[in-house]
């Protein structure tokens, strides 16, 4: 008898509000204005889910990737709602890797201790640069010192698992000051890194008024092969275009 078994799924969840909307990303995001209706969301979410459970009976959910926007935003008892809601109507692979997207800005140690409580067991800590002057540049709302001590306050919630978000061809950026943001990450020593190239998409701030003293194009393919060999030369292995990993930590969702 041959006995046919369904593939897991991957499934991404979208929280779309930021404290503040940054000129270079094109997602589906949108500064808080008012009081984020999280409860109403939370609803909504388990409710778009289970119109889709007829299409994927019989398949198990072999990670979860929430994104946005910045989800770090939810409080800890919205997190546990929505993902107590979506093991109730899906069932979960015993090793299920759940990632949360963070902002540095937004970190707060009781907060984390909790999420990782609810059962985020993977962070994506979206740094983009340790320079103050490129993260400006980019409009972010953290500092050099927050996105590490956002790092710390992660791995003390007991987070083992965390990958590290960094741009390269910033507006007035030169390759070493591109390797050193590389190095800077590299010495809290992340399991995941995602280094990818600062592109102005349409619609975007930055499309519109794109920022003065961009890298050359012909140079940013120097950019990306010194970061590649620097990655590893630190033992971070190329899995996908942009994600390298340590220890095999990789992630089906980088």
């Amino acid at each position: 008898m041959i006995i046919s078994y369904l593939p897991p799924l991957s499934l991404y969840i979208h929280f779309p509000w930021c404290v503040k909307k940054c000129p270079y990303c094109d997602f589906n995001s949108h500064s808080v204005k008012q009081k984020i209706p999280e409860s109403a969301y939370i609803d909504a979410l388990l409710l778009d889910l289970e119109q889709q459970l007829p299409s994927v009976w019989g398949r198990s959910i072999s990670s979860i990737f929430i994104g946005g926007g910045t989800p770090s935003l939810m409080t800890a008892e919205g997190l546990d709602r929505l993902l107590c809601g979506v093991r109730a109507r899906m069932p979960f692979l015993a090793d299920t890797e759940v990632t949360m997207e963070a902002n540095p800005g937004t970190f707060e140690a009781e907060k984390f201790v909790d999420f990782y409580a609810a059962g985020i067991n993977r962070l994506s800590i979206g740094v983009q640069s340790f320079s103050d002057t490129m993260l400006r540049k980019l409009g972010r709302i953290h500092s050099a010192e927050e996105a590490i001590k956002a790092f710390h306050i992660a791995r003390d919630a007991g987070f083992n698992n965390i990958n590290i978000d960094l741009m390269y061809g910033l507006p007035g950026q030169s390759i070493e000051q591109a390797l050193q943001d590389l190095s800077s990450a590299i010495k809290l020593s992340p399991e995941h890194l995602s280094w990818y190239q600062l592109t102005l998409e349409p619609n975007t701030l930055f499309a519109s008024q794109p920022p003065k003293q961009m890298p050359v194009e012909d140079s940013l393919i120097d950019f990306s092969d010194s970061g590649i060999a620097h990655l590893a030369e630190n033992d971070y292995q190329r899995y996908e275009i942009s994600a390298f990993s340590k220890n095999a930590k990789k992630s089906m969702l980088a």
